[in-house]
């Protein structure tokens, strides 16, 4: 037993005189130091820590390290280990911090200094020092209760925020002063008692670090915030004032669980101007709102209640998502205004009216989408003076409208039906389709014109009639693609938009009523079989195509070709009429060739002006062994029509004619005036007549005259 005895205190004395050999003695702490540094040292690359000294005793610890020539570490200071009690000084001063990445487990940047005191023992210990955090005068005062942090007084005054960042390998998100005064009574989570206060002042968010396509940062958002948090037992109470020259944020009461770490806030928001958004987002906005309501996070789990005057409107809306999913979503959204929604995307106010929502998304998940939108558009209005001036438009009628669209969300797709009506035309789509993972939209298309007068204000043209198209739309990734069909005057119109290439068929349509729908001259029936190959960025393109089985209307000029050439124009069919134009902008220039049994008309060259609705065209025909040029000049729906008779008395038949009508033309004269010309017999709008005396007043003659003095000249009296 006694060996025993002896031999365990052996031990236990070899035992202690080899830790205290390992720990108290030059040798032991020369193996400790050369522990810390290539403890320090593994995998660094840039660090290279050296102590320069290290002692440590029953009853003194001296540490002296370096970390590059200007990085320090400086401990030193009584230590009984026995009787658990320090009485230290520190003084740390590190240039890098991004050396020590291996020890602090993060990437840190920037320099960090502290120096102070520790003085105590297990019962109580007091941590007492000051530092220069990121330009700021520091100072902090730790209490311990065996090793533990109790109390604790923290004072941070004028800390730059950028350095801050910065030091947290953070971009420069904000610059500011940052200042804190933390007094923490009891630092235990279930006797937690203390108050915190926070404050930024001088804030300036820094626009290009957060969007980094920022081209120029033009209105700065300058902030101030202020925190007060009330600590109590597992809990922490905050309210928050942030003021910015954008917005307005204010928390009364913003509760932590420190235990669970969940969340329950209230919050109001006030958007002052949301053109300052534009430093962050590269995109104008306008206007303001405001928005409050509370906020409740668990884990992975949020809530959002609340209502907002955003669109000057009264919306509420109940958001929750779930395991950082979206969960459900419902919407009221009453009475936003149509001119707030322009004004707030920057766009000018087109129109005016009322916009109503009800959403009620059951699945909010953006894969597996599951709910009903109802949108409802009443009283609406175009604001003409506003149209007119974007657009270039001349519109004076009033134009309203009305829409309702219900929405159901499936899986990725939102199916719509669309019920859009206008004082103009009606558009419905009863399978409009948008696809929020390919953001692709389909959908098939009615838009139903029963009044083409209605339109004059939009198009600028005079019509009459009502017309009605069925298609389809389509857009993704390719780009737009717009088709469509209708049925008109007997044929059918098919076209088809692929961006900005725009082709149209035109099969079976009659000309005459398609010029009659134009309040065009009505001088022609026949089929038609056209295409159509226009682009609308260029403005470029070419109509070409065939008039099938035409035939003149009885008018002015078939009765004059009638008189002159002895010839019923109106009888000659030409079974086919070649047409060819090309357009470029708002002219359009055709060509048209065309024959009949009796006839050959050609038209080498015209142009119609879109803009200014006029024609400048000229007619050559040839009507048995007759020969005419006529020209077009004018309005579209009203040109002046003139023959010139010189082609046709150059004619063999106009030579044999020569002689008896000049035989004639005095009998003419005597019946038309002295002033007629043969040659002016067709031209009588163009003909320019001679000075005279105030008194003398110059007769124009009339058709009827006309025609009767060409009856005479070729003896059908």
């Amino acid at each position: 037993m006694k060996k025993l005895f002896f031999g365990l205190t052996l031990f236990i004395i070899i035992v202690l005189g080899a830790v205290y050999g390992l720990l108290f003695t030059s040798t032991g702490n020369s193996f400790v130091a050369s522990i810390i540094e290539n403890k320090v040292n593994e995998g660094q690359k840039d660090v290279n820590m050296k102590v320069d000294d290290f002692k440590l005793t029953t009853s003194d610890i001296l540490f002296k390290a370096t970390l590059d020539k200007n990085s320090t570490i400086n401990i030193e200071g009584k230590l009984n280990l026995f009787a658990k009690s320090v009485d230290l000084t520190y003084d740390i001063n590190v240039k890098d911090l991004s050396k020590l990445q291996n020890i602090t487990k993060q990437k840190l940047n920037g320099s960090f200094s502290t120096k102070g005191t520790i003085k105590g023992n297990q019962e109580l210990t007091t941590v007492e020092g000051k530092s220069f955090l990121a330009s700021s005068d520091t100072s902090y005062n730790i209490k311990l209760v065996d090793f533990k942090p109790n109390n604790i007084l923290f004072n941070m005054s004028n800390a730059k925020v950028q350095e801050l960042l910065y030091m947290a390998n953070q971009p420069a998100f904000a610059k500011g002063l940052l200042n804190i005064d933390a007094n923490i009574k009891n630092a235990d989570i279930p006797t937690l008692d203390g108050v915190i206060k926070t404050s930024v002042t001088n804030g300036i968010l820094n626009a290009k670090a957060i969007n980094k396509e920022l081209k120029t940062d033009k209105t700065p958002i300058t902030f101030n915030v202020n925190t007060l948090t009330n600590l109590i037992p597992n809990n922490a109470n905050t309210k928050l004032d942030l003021d910015s020259n954008m917005a307005k944020l204010n928390v009364k009461d913003a509760n932590v669980n420190l235990n669970s770490m969940s969340i329950n806030s209230d919050y109001t928001l006030l958007v002052k101007d949301l053109s300052k958004l534009e430093s962050l987002i590269n995109q104008k906005l306008n206007g303001s709102f405001s928005t409050k309501g509370n906020v409740v996070v668990e884990d992975k789990n949020i809530s959002v209640k609340g209502e907002s005057d955003i669109f000057k409107s009264e919306t509420l809306y109940d958001i929750k998502v779930e395991d950082s999913k979206p969960k459900y979503l419902n919407i009221l959204v009453g009475n936003a205004k149509i001119a707030s929604i322009l004004n707030l995307v920057n766009q000018p106010q087109f129109a005016t009216g009322l916009v109503n929502i009800v959403a009620k998304v059951d699945n909010a998940n953006l894969e597996n989408l599951d709910g009903t939108i109802t949108t409802k558009i009443t009283e609406g209005l175009v604001n003409n003076s506003v149209v007119n001036k974007q657009f270039n438009q001349k519109l004076k009628e009033k134009l309203d409208f009305t829409g309702n669209i219900t929405t159901n969300l499936e899986d990725t797709r939102a199916l719509s039906v669309v019920d859009f009506n206008t004082s103009v035309a009606l558009l419905d789509m009863k399978k409009a389709i948008f696809n929020l993972k390919d953001t692709s939209f389909n959908s098939d298309y009615i838009l139903d014109i029963e009044d083409l007068s209605k339109l004059k204000d939009i198009t600028q043209q005079k019509m009459r009639g009502k017309v009605k198209v069925t298609g389809n739309i389509k857009q993704d990734k390719e780009g737009l693609n717009v088709d469509g069909k209708t049925s008109l005057f007997g044929g059918d119109i098919n076209f088809n938009l692929l961006n900005d290439d725009f082709k149209a068929k035109i099969d079976g349509v009659e000309v005459k009523d398609l010029t009659h729908m134009l309040y065009y001259p009505e001088i022609f029936t026949s089929k038609s079989n056209i295409d159509v190959d226009y682009n609308l960025a260029s403005k470029e393109g070419k109509i070409s195509g065939n008039l099938l089985n035409g035939q003149f209307i009885k008018n002015e000029y078939s009765n004059i070709i009638n008189t002159l050439a002895k010839f019923d124009l109106t009888k000659e069919i030409y079974e086919k009429v070649e047409l060819k134009s090309d357009i470029k902008d708002e002219i359009i220039n055709a060509v048209v060739d065309m024959k009949s049994k009796n006839t050959t008309i050609k038209v080498p060259s015209s142009t119609i002006n879109t803009k200014k609705n006029t024609i400048n065209a000229l007619v050559q025909a040839a009507i048995k062994k007759y020969s005419f040029d006529t020209t077009i000049k004018g309005s579209l729906t009203n040109p002046k029509v003139s023959v010139d008779t010189k082609a046709f008395l150059k004619s063999e038949a106009g030579k044999k004619l020569k002689k008896k009508a000049e035989k004639l033309e005095k009998k003419i004269q005597e019946k038309l005036g002295d002033k007629f010309k043969l040659d002016q017999l067709f031209n009588k709008n163009d003909m320019k007549t001679e000075p005279q005396k105030s008194s003398e007043v110059k007769r124009v003659h009339t058709n009827q005259e006309i025609a009767k003095a060409f009856k005479e000249m070729f003896g059908q009296n």
